[in-house]
């Protein structure tokens, strides 16, 4: 029976000694906790990378000279809506704290990543997409301006095509009568991931940021019911006017 199957200690059989019956139970307790442990310490820090690369990036910006021109007054403005470049967000959100921004964040792998650094730099995750929960996202973005919190997004992304505006802020603002206001950045020196979709900029530490508000957008209603390519053309040219400020900007800085 499963009962005999161990030695027989009582009647003196199997004298042998068994290294199960000379090891402490709790000895073995101990040391499985203290594994345990140290895996979840490793895990955990593994998992908390974007925070940590966060950091180290605000400390590395703290060397960048940033300019921003044509920022609207929060105070007096209300709540807006903040439409970006997917590329430019290693250069707009760390130096916009201000702003305190629910971001629309894709509810991808690189999302989940994005969400912590998001966090980092002062600002709060909404997770949702043009490609997958996107409603859900609007819909807290919406509850987020309806609070008075600004909303913001990478208007191209999550996966392009580059620089083409999806609806997605055209169609919150006319459903919130919230303006939108393009954001774009000149940079002096930055690294370009060229490999990356986005060709996303990450600043050069002791370089120059150009950053620029562009005119705000206030739409109708019924641009909510306008076709796609139509909410796409006008936020798109919107941005990019922005960017065009933001290098004269820089130009005339450097100048100086």
């Amino acid at each position: 029976s499963l009962i005999s199957a161990g030695p027989d200690y009582e009647s003196g059989q199997n004298d042998d000694t068994d290294s199960r019956a000379t090891t402490n139970p709790m000895s073995m307790n101990l040391n499985t906790f203290d594994k345990c442990n140290k895996g979840l310490k490793k895990e955990r820090f593994f998992l908390d990378w974007p925070a940590w690369a966060g950091r180290v990036f605000k400390a590395i910006l703290w060397t960048v000279r940033v300019r921003t021109c044509n920022k609207p007054d929060l105070a007096c403005e209300g709540p807006i809506i903040v439409a970006f470049w997917h590329g430019d967000d290693l250069c707009l959100l760390p130096t916009q704290p201000k702003l305190h921004a629910n971001i629309l964040v894709s509810q991808s792998r690189d999302g989940s990543v994005l969400s912590r650094t998001v966090e980092v730099f002062g600002h709060k995750a909404s997770r949702g997409s043009s490609s997958k929960g996107g409603a859900e996202g609007l819909i807290a973005l919406k509850r987020g301006l309806e609070q008075g919190v600004n909303a913001a997004f990478a208007a191209d992304g999550p996966r392009g095509p580059r620089q083409v505006a999806k609806a997605g802020p055209v169609y919150l603002a006319a459903k919130t009568g919230r303006p939108i206001y393009p954001l774009a950045v000149a940079a002096e020196r930055a690294y370009v991931f060229k490999k990356s979709w986005n060709k996303t900029k990450l600043p050069l530490p002791f370089s120059r940021l150009a950053i620029a508000y562009g005119p705000p957008l206030f739409l109708p209603k019924e641009a909510a019911r306008w076709p796609a390519y139509q909410q796409s053309r006008i936020l798109t040219s919107a941005i990019f006017e922005a960017e065009k400020m933001a290098q004269n900007e820089l130009d005339h800085w450097r100048k100086k």
